[in-house]
């Protein structure tokens, strides 16, 4: 019983948290998103490229 319980909060759970990190991705700021892209490791150019923005824009955002 209590694993069928936990499998099933489970797999309501996953979908949830997924929604979520789509839905704060989707409303957080540009500043953020580079913030959040330079933790994962990506270059200056990268996070310019992936966001389509200027390097010195990157620059900025990291700098603030």
């Amino acid at each position: 019983m209590l694993t069928t319980t936990v499998l099933v909060i489970w797999k309501l759970l996953i979908p949830l948290l997924l929604l979520v990190a789509v839905i704060d991705w989707l409303t957080a700021s540009e500043d953020r998103r580079v913030r959040i892209l330079r933790r994962t490791g990506l270059s200056q150019l990268q996070i310019a490229s992936r966001l389509n923005i200027s390097r010195y824009r990157v620059r900025k955002a990291l700098a603030s």
